[in-house]
């Protein structure tokens, strides 16, 4: 919902990549001053893993691959060398960040099964 759509708007005014699981329904899908940019096929998705981020029809365990598939494709973003020197010891070189944003409750019938797989 509405946290959601702010939480995802501050992220990608600051820079960060959103994937927006928009079969979902609510924010993902452009509700509540969700920013339209971030609904806008990244450069590095297909256009097949694109459209299973919106079809409420694909399985849900397709749509969950496409995302996953998405993320990984990402391109690394840090502020600092130093920063990023940090992570890649921690967490190994070819580790993503990723923040999934969600409200309280699955809006959706299949969310839920979206969210496990």
């Amino acid at each position: 919902g509405p946290g959601v759509s702010q939480e995802a708007k501050a992220a990608f005014e600051r820079g960060a990549t959103v994937v927006p699981l928009m079969r979902t329904g609510g924010a993902s899908s452009g509700q509540f001053d969700f920013p339209p940019g971030a609904t806008v096929q990244l450069d590095f998705a297909s256009k097949q893993q694109w459209s299973l981020l919106q079809d409420k029809g694909a399985s849900v365990h397709k749509s969950a691959e496409a995302a996953a598939s998405i993320v990984m494709k990402c391109p690394a973003k840090t502020t600092t060398a130093m920063e990023a020197q940090r992570l890649r010891s921690e967490l190994g070189h070819d580790a993503r960040i990723v923040c999934i944003l969600g409200g309280t409750a699955f809006q959706g019938g299949d969310s839920k099964a979206l969210v496990e797989a």
